[in-house]
């Protein structure tokens, strides 16, 4: 067909048709939305299945906290160190040590011990007590172990205004065993009861046997040499054997021997020393013999032109001291001593025996009534004798005691009478 007789339809043809058009796209919209809004047919009934258990709710958000101004904290302190660990362990250390440690050895002790008299007596008539004589007197003790088998003593001795001062003992002792001891040195020669209880440790005020019967010695009953010595039975026996320098009564020296031998039947005293009284600290009952020897240890009487004899001594002497009910207690001491020799003094025989009763305390002390009775013969008709009574008051025994002692000495019809008071302290 040509283009010429292409016929064009009118405005209102064209409306009619594109009315037509969206009236039939509305129906079509329509009918979708009504399908889409249409219920669906009932399914088929089914058994509900159990409901889960319900969850557990979720844990709510922490509120906000407001914030706190910040401030400074104190420093915290710091902690303890820690201990060190312990040293290694080297295989030889694991092995038990052989070494020993030494043995702690006590201190050295030291004492002070002091006599102070004055004596009525005059020198040119000793039969009167007109007239008076002080005499202060003093020891100082100092001794110990430097090893445990080795002792040391030193003690030192002076009398006042003029009295002297000198060593009194100087002692090297090895203690190897109380059975066994050997003590060298400058010490008290063993021979009798008397010279061990010495001036501190006796009833009596003077000294036992000074009247002319004391066994051979030194001043203060000692000499240079050595002592064997040891107690058995914790002291209930004990011997003494000594080889002393006589200090010059022979020309030349011959050596001393010197010994003892004690038994206690009551109690025990073990030691070198020993006491003529306990002061009523324990009971004891001891017996003991005793003797010398020395090589023309007698000399003649002075001037004679006779040559010296040997000496030999023999003594034995006993001990009884026991406590009383209430705090007293009572002594009783006896000795007899037999010299040979032609020139004995008056030691050819003697004796000595001593009484005391001490009383329960009395104020601070005790209260102790003393006799003493001494003898001694030599040749012919030569003889000593004395009497000593005593009152002393034992405030704390030996270490501090005061006593009163009157003596009346008899020799050859030559009297003689002292009244002494004293007073003794021991620091020990």
């Amino acid at each position: 067909m040509s283009p010429r007789h292409l016929e064009i339809p009118s405005s209102r043809t064209r409306c009619a048709g594109l009315s037509t058009s969206l009236a039939c796209l509305a129906a079509l919209l329509a009918t979708s939305r009504a399908g889409a809004q249409a219920p669906a047919p009932p399914a088929p009934a089914v058994e509900a299945a159990p409901a889960p258990p319900p969850a557990e709710p979720a844990p709510a958000a922490p509120a906000p906290v407001a914030e706190i101004p910040k401030t400074e904290a104190p420093p915290a302190p710091a902690p303890p160190p820690a201990p060190a660990p312990p040293p290694a362990v080297t295989p030889t250390e694991l092995m038990p040590s052989t070494a020993t440690e030494p043995k702690k050895l006590p201190p050295i002790s030291v004492a002070a011990w002091l006599r102070a008299d004055v004596t009525f007596q005059n020198p040119a008539d000793p039969s009167k007590l007109d007239d008076q004589k002080f005499t202060p007197y003093g020891e100082l003790h100092a001794g110990g172990k430097i090893h445990d088998k080795v002792s040391v003593t030193l003690n030192l001795n002076a009398g006042g205004s003029g009295g002297g001062f000198g060593i009194e003992d100087a002692i090297i002792g090895f203690d190897l065993m109380d059975e066994f001891h050997v003590w060298v040195g400058q010490l008290l020669v063993p021979v009798d009861r008397a010279n061990y209880g010495g001036p501190f440790f006796a009833i009596p005020w003077n000294y036992t046997g000074a009247i002319g019967f004391v066994p051979h010695e030194g001043p203060y009953g000692r000499n240079a040499g050595v002592s064997v010595w040891g107690d058995l039975m914790g002291g209930t026996f004990k011997y003494v054997l000594g080889a002393f320098d006589p200090g010059g009564t022979t020309s030349p020296p011959k050596m001393l021997f010197s010994g003892r031998l004690q038994y206690d039947f009551v109690g025990s005293e073990p030691g070198y020393f020993g006491n003529a009284t306990y002061f009523g600290d324990k009971d004891v009952v001891a017996l003991a013999v005793g003797g010398q020897y020395q090589k023309d240890g007698e000399a003649a009487p002075t001037g004679s032109t006779l040559p010296a004899d040997d000496y030999a001594e023999v003594n034995a002497d006993l001990l009884a001291e026991l406590k009383m009910d209430g705090g007293g207690w009572v002594t009783g001491e006896g000795g007899v001593y037999v010299t040979g020799g032609d020139y004995p003094g008056y030691g050819k025989t003697a004796f000595y025996i001593t009484a005391a009763y001490a009383t329960p305390k009395i104020g601070i002390g005790n209260i102790q009534p003393m006799l003493r009775y001494q003898m001694g013969k030599g040749d012919g008709d030569a003889k000593t004798w004395s009497v000593d009574a005593a009152l002393s008051y034992l405030i704390m025994g030996p270490a501090l005691r005061l006593v009163g002692n009157f003596q009346h000495v008899d020799t050859d019809g030559a009297k003689a009478n002292s009244l002494t008071f004293g007073a003794q302290a021991i620091f020990f």
